[in-house]
């Protein structure tokens, strides 16, 4: 897991951790087997609605499951990891897709990672999140507008944020790729999700009341549902693997 840390006056440290594979910089990037570091974010268009899946195959990237090159052709490849994603979740281009849609998609790849999901409101998806990415796992979130719900979004969340206290971290934000937005420069993500006081996540299974924020967009939400993604080898592309 890597950290970015940043002190704060009397109140410890202001402290982001994101996943390992990830490297800051002008192109946000991530380990693999080749050479070159290769980019992560993948663009969602205004005429789809393939965010759950631009998040997967992001994850995938992360944790060099697939190359890059190959999901962004998905839809014309025969073989390999990029055509069994579009074969189980291709039909989902258009219409979305839901939690379940994700992890049968996964279940049916048989690829070498360890899914674990949480689904629901008020039935702790907020503490699976927080604990997964606490971790340092990716994990794929699922959100809905907390007004009129009318919105539905998938994001990929790659750390958190929060206040280290001596050895206490306590989280207020969660850093995600949001696929419908532009990549930023020099950060490990380009949405987040924040709360405005600290929660006891263990102890809370009602659904909590998020801002999302990213570039020009800000609003209310909250979590549907979470899948955390896990590489099953302790070390690939030069990811450590998640505790």
């Amino acid at each position: 897991m890597s950290t970015d840390v940043a002190r704060l006056a009397n109140t410890g440290f202001r402290v982001q951790r994101y996943h390992a594979a990830l490297t800051v910089g002008n192109v946000l990037t991530t380990k693999s087997r080749r050479l070159d570091p290769v980019a992560v974010h993948m663009r969602q268009s205004e005429l789809d609605s393939a965010c759950a899946l631009h998040c997967l195959a992001m994850a995938l990237v992360i944790l060099d499951v697939a190359k890059r090159s190959a999901l962004l052709s998905m839809a014309h490849r025969k073989y390999g990891v990029a055509a069994d994603l579009y074969a189980v979740l291709g039909d989902s281009w258009n219409e979305g897709a839901y939690a379940q849609d994700v992890v049968d998609a996964l279940e049916a790849m048989e690829l070498p990672i360890t899914v674990r999901s949480a689904d629901g409101f008020d039935c702790g998806v907020d503490a699976f999140a927080v604990e997964s990415l606490r971790k340092g796992q990716l994990t794929l979130l699922a959100y809905e507008s907390f007004k009129d719900g009318r919105y539905r979004h998938f994001v990929l969340g790659v750390g958190s944020g929060g206040h280290m206290v001596g050895q206490k971290f306590t989280v207020d934000s969660l850093l995600v790729l949001d696929p419908s937005a532009d990549a930023l420069p020099f950060s490990c993500c380009n949405g987040m999700l924040k709360i405005d006081r600290p929660i006891d996540f263990k102890r809370r299974r009602k659904s909590v009341e998020w801002r999302y924020e990213s570039a020009g967009h800000s609003e209310p939400v909250k979590l549907m549902s979470a899948i955390s993604v896990v590489s099953n080898s302790r070390v690939l592309g030069g990811e450590k693997a998640a505790s």
